[in-house]
């Protein structure tokens, strides 16, 4: 790929998308050290203080990082990191109660499905124990402590799939889920998770992923019908 000599027209940002692909094609690799700023400077034809600018916002992006008296690294990328765009749309941006229940389908329904494969013993024993708390406290009518049981199944179940991408994501969206959950619960009451929740856990314990996939899609269509189109837009 290589520098390609920058156009005098809207510079900042064809160095800094320049630079970006870079990093995303793998010819700056993890930890790789970058070109001085004098370096690139020269490469692209351009001023030290528009390269300066370009790392920062590489380095804004967590995509490098900046050691004093040593230069610019290519961060290495580690799964607890922040993933600081999705954290952005999850935290910042727009949304309704509909788009986050169709991201839960989009998301657990395939991870019902791996969590009956992978699922073992201690898992299994998890989501029982969680399942008789929840029946605990609903007894109870305890909402924001039933909602918060709820999350942690489901949560469990991202776990169980020992991907670290799911569980990731799940982490980091879970101050966006816990608001919609509680608003789940308030809305449908308790005994519609409890009975999706026994289902799903005797699909995974009998290993079957097309039931626990078909059980986890009904549970969340089941929540989006407390949900008028109109309440969710």
């Amino acid at each position: 790929m290589g520098i390609k000599p920058i156009k005098k027209v809207r510079v900042g940002e064809q160095v800094f998308q320049q630079m970006k692909g870079l990093l995303i094609s793998g010819e700056w690799r993890p930890g790789d050290k970058l070109p001085s700023e004098t370096e690139l400077a020269e490469q692209f034809g351009i001023s030290r203080i528009t390269v300066r600018q370009a790392l920062q916002r590489l380095s804004a992006l967590n995509l490098i990082e900046t050691r004093l008296g040593e230069g610019s690294f290519v961060k290495t990328v580690e799964i607890d990191q922040p993933l600081d765009n999705l954290i952005s749309i999850a935290y910042l941006g727009t949304k309704t109660q509909s788009q986050v229940l169709e991201f839960r389908t989009i998301l657990e329904v395939a991870s019902a499905g791996l969590a009956a494969i992978r699922a073992g013993d201690e898992d299994l024993l998890l989501l029982q124990e969680n399942l008789s708390h929840m029946k605990a406290i609903a007894a109870q009518k305890d909402d924001d402590a039933f909602s918060d049981l709820d999350l942690e199944f489901h949560t469990a179940i991202g776990q169980i799939t020992k991907n670290p991408l799911i569980i990731r994501t799940n982490s980091i969206l879970r101050d966006v889920l816990e608001p919609s959950m509680k608003e789940v619960i308030q809305r449908m009451g308790y005994e519609t998770a409890l009975r999706y929740h026994a289902q799903i856990i005797d699909a995974i314990r009998q290993k079957d992923s097309a039931l626990a996939e078909d059980l986890m899609r009904k549970h969340i269509e089941e929540n989006k019908a407390f949900f008028p189109e109109k309440d969710a837009q």
